[in-house]
């Protein structure tokens, strides 16, 4: 991989306190002025959907002006409850809906996410200037927010997050993703992994920064387990290994089911609690209880469906192991949390996992679909003796505060070079 941007640890825009403070754009005294685009982002009707991309934003708008565009598919725009615009953290979402074709011609996408959102950007921008666009997803967003872009005048910024991984293995759609990431003035890549793989799809090194997500220090902390599990009807005596995250195939929940008649073997106190429901991908949830069923550890399996954030905090703090089987990840903010509350992880080594998971902080097992070292991972990490505290100043620096701060940094670097080209 190509040498890795660095970014200035305290921007020119803090006070001599370090108090961050609104950018100004180049040659002027006024904040960035930015119009996000992503599709995924809480609603009133969906508030769990993309609590992580929210959390980014929302601490971003402390710094800048900020305009949310989260399109919706027609077809789930159609019911009662659907609003074209909210309001959330003090933030405008502005909703349009996003006509494309179900199952056929996904290399179309980009370009009608693009139409789709037109006439609401152009809106916006008649209301007030936009600086720049910070689209979240190399595809369709990123295209999209490239056309969006030439059409304004005003740089693109895209963050590549985990879904870059299996898209761009799709022929149809890998060369107009490969497009975004040749032409997009910046690149925020969410782990290492995801920044090389821009590079071979023929980004310039020195447009592509790995900026990690956060982790709310406040809502994820240490915690009393018994407590904890009696707030979510935990039997307070066994050994609990928790699991997180939409109930899709890629998470790796089968994974957990298949081992845990082998970890009852040894570890016969063990139950295993899975929070989560269905999501974009899909939800297996039903087929997740009938292969519990069908193995004989159904009475060891619980799940807790979809859950608030605090539901989520609680079930970090109950667990002796949090665990996470997937396939493919970016930056799992989960995890960050698990490592917040103090609890180790057993993890599949993908995304930027390894680099999050300190020798304090539990164990990477291997390729994401290895039961056996998944099995090993878990027997390891019950018998271990942890140290809640040392887990959790493993990441005590990386508050969403700071992600912000880094983003920003960015967004004002693609304004710079942006003025320079013009002048």
């Amino acid at each position: 991989m190509g040498p890795k941007q660095k970014t200035q640890k305290r921007p020119p825009w803090t006070d001599e306190k370090g108090t961050p403070m609104c950018p100004p754009l180049p040659d002027s005294d006024q904040p960035i002025r930015a119009l996000v685009l992503s599709s995924v982002y809480p609603s009133a009707r969906q508030p769990r959907h993309g609590l992580f991309v929210e959390e980014r934003i929302r601490h971003l708008a402390e710094l800048a002006r900020i305009r949310v565009v989260s399109p919706v598919a027609w077809q789930k725009s159609l019911g009662n409850g659907f609003r074209t615009q909210e309001e959330r953290q003090g933030i405008q979402i502005h909703h349009p809906r996003f006509w494309y074709l179900p199952r056929f011609r996904k290399e179309w996408d980009g370009a009608l996410m693009a139409r789709s959102v037109r006439s609401t950007v152009q809106r916006l921008a008649q209301e007030e200037p936009i600086d720049l666009i910070d689209a979240h997803f190399v595809w369709p967003e990123g295209f999209a927010a490239l056309r969006l872009g030439q059409e304004l005048g005003v740089p693109v910024c895209v963050t590549l997050r985990g879904t870059l991984e299996w898209l761009a293995e799709d022929p149809a759609r890998k060369d107009k993703m490969a497009q975004v990431v040749r032409e997009a003035d910046q690149l925020i890549a969410v782990s290492e992994p995801l920044a090389q793989r821009a590079l071979e799809l023929g980004a310039d090194a020195s447009r592509v920064t790995v900026v990690t997500n956060g982790v709310d220090l406040k809502r994820f902390q240490l915690r009393s387990k018994e407590q904890a599990r009696k707030s979510l009807g935990l039997k307070t005596d066994a050994q609990w290994v928790v699991s997180v995250g939409h109930l899709s195939e890629r998470k790796g929940f089968q994974d957990l089911i298949g081992i845990m008649g082998h970890l009852l073997a040894t570890h016969p106190n063990t139950n295993l609690c899975i929070v989560g429901g269905g999501g974009a991908e899909g939800d297996n949830t039903e087929q997740l209880k009938s292969q519990a069923q069908e193995a004989g550890v159904a009475d060891n399996v619980h799940f807790l469906g979809p859950r608030s954030p605090e539901d989520v905090a609680r079930a970090l703090a109950a667990a002796d192991v949090f665990a996470l089987a997937s396939r493919y990840e970016g930056c799992p903010n989960v995890l960050l949390e698990a490592l917040a509350s103090g609890r180790p992880v057993v993890a599949s080594n993908v995304g930027e996992i390894p680099r999050l998971v300190t020798q304090a902080g539990g164990l990477v097992y291997g390729r994401a679909n290895d039961r056996d070292a998944l099995l090993r991972g878990l027997r390891e990490a019950l018998d271990t003796k942890w140290d809640p505290h040392g887990i959790r100043a493993s990441v005590v620096q990386r508050t969403w505060n700071r992600t912000a701060q880094e983003v920003l940094e960015i967004w004002s670097r693609a304004l710079h070079h942006a003025t320079a080209k013009k002048s």
